[in-house]
């Protein structure tokens, strides 16, 4: 008599354990706003590019590309070579500009409407007879043109080119493209892409190891 006034009773309070477990399970499923996490939405990085030509007379404190160790856009103008942040832009002249290729922070331009870029670090990239060339990385701040860029200011670069015809001694022209986010530099690119070629090659393999494998597992 006595065990079964216990199996009763241990069977009752299972019986409560369940429904108050089963309500809480159910009460779980039911949020309020209160607790739902606040969400932040955060705008993508402004991204484009913007060419540039030199409208006036490009020099060379030499008066040869090759040596100068200061060269000089005459007038610098934006064109319509303009893609992402950059496309509407109306021509923008920007003054001269000038290049000391052993100064990182030489290069500084703008305008209220364009805004302006101011570099950090200048690396030659190819200097053969007659033609020259930088990458420079620095960074852009908005103008009204546009003032969501994001982030403001955004890390940018420039690729700088320098041409003479003939070499040494002729006239000298001079371009530029503006772009956000930097383009990479060269090194950083070949690490890439020693990077990407190397698990390419390490999934062949794994690939060509199935096969016999499975031949073997046969």
């Amino acid at each position: 008599m006595l065990c079964s006034t216990i199996a009763r009773a241990f069977c009752a309070l299972s019986a409560v354990a369940l429904l108050v477990g089963s309500s809480t399970i159910a009460r779980a499923d039911i949020l309020s706003v209160s607790d739902l996490p606040e969400v932040t939405f955060v705008a993508s990085p402004s991204n484009g590019s913007q060419g540039f030509a030199d409208l006036g007379a490009p020099t060379a404190n030499t008066g040869n590309i090759n040596t100068a160790t200061l060269l000089s856009f005459g007038n610098m103008v934006s064109n319509g070579s303009q893609t992402g942040y950059f496309t509407g832009l109306v021509t923008q002249v920007l003054g001269p500009v000038s290049i000391a290729p052993a100064l990182g922070t030489s290069i500084s331009f703008g305008n209220g409407t364009f805004g302006s870029f101011a570099s950090t670090s200048i690396t030659e990239q190819t200097n053969t007879s007659g033609e020259r060339s930088f990458l420079v990385l620095g960074n852009y701040s908005a103008g009204t043109f546009d003032p969501s860029l994001t982030p403001n200011p955004a890390p940018a670069s420039m690729t700088i080119s320098f041409t003479q015809t003939p070499p040494s001694i002729g006239a000298i022209s001079a371009s530029a493209t503006l772009a956000i986010p930097p383009v990479p530099e060269p090194s950083t690119a070949i690490l890439a892409g020693v990077g990407v070629g190397g698990s390419l090659l390490s999934l062949q393999k794994r690939r060509a190891r199935r096969p016999l494998a499975s031949g073997i597992s046969g």
